[in-house]
């Protein structure tokens, strides 16, 4: 259903109005939580965001412009209805958000204090307690955002609280560090805290 082509018109005015009937197609569709639209969306425009969260965050690590481009997929999957297809394209709509983040987020690292590692395992651990919450009440609801996540973050999340492997075992079987698992367990948790605080 969504793929890379587009159909070829008689002339441009075809053209644009095809990318928009399929964008809303697009914005519909992850209204409806389907999550092979927005799993299209993100292997379409991943690197485009890729590189404008870098023009503004050289001199920081990828894991954290790779944050930054999550953060712009998560805040789409969240709030479909933001984007207007009458207003912009979807390419133009999604790096808008992505340079906000990246701008928001080269401020907070300039200004922010480092948490010492104990303390932020001592957070994910706490945060396991709010996840086994939601999964009780909403099962399927969570499903559907944890598969809206960016690789490897998803395979992560699920390798920990559907098989129960713990960080370290993830860690070995992913050829990450351990520290990088804890990382992205917490920024994963941090953004379903956040989608699940929304729906109260």
């Amino acid at each position: 259903m969504f793929t890379k082509e587009r159909a070829v018109t008689g002339d441009e005015h075809g053209k644009e109005a095809d990318v928009i009937v399929k964008e809303e197609q697009i914005r519909k569709a992850i209204v409806n939580r389907n999550p092979e639209a927005m799993e299209w969306v993100m292997n379409q425009y991943a690197g485009l965001l890729w590189t404008i969260a870098h023009s503004i965050l050289q001199h920081v690590s990828n894991e954290e412009i790779e944050e930054c481009v999550a953060d712009t997929f998560f805040t789409f999957w969240q709030q479909p209805e933001a984007f207007q297809t009458e207003r912009s394209s979807l390419k133009n709509y999604l790096a808008t958000i992505v340079k906000h983040k990246a701008i928001d987020r080269y401020r907070k690292i300039n200004r922010r204090s480092e948490i010492t590692y104990e303390e932020h395992i001592h957070s994910i651990e706490t945060e396991d307690v709010l996840l086994q919450l939601i999964r009780k009440e909403n099962d399927i609801e969570l499903d559907q955002m944890i598969h809206s996540f960016p690789e490897p973050e998803r395979e992560i999340m699920k390798r920990r609280f559907y098989n129960g492997q713990k960080p370290h075992e993830i860690s070995e079987d992913l050829s990450l560090h351990v520290r990088q698992v804890h990382n992205k367990l917490y920024r994963s948790r941090q953004r379903l805290k956040t989608w699940w605080n929304d729906r109260k």
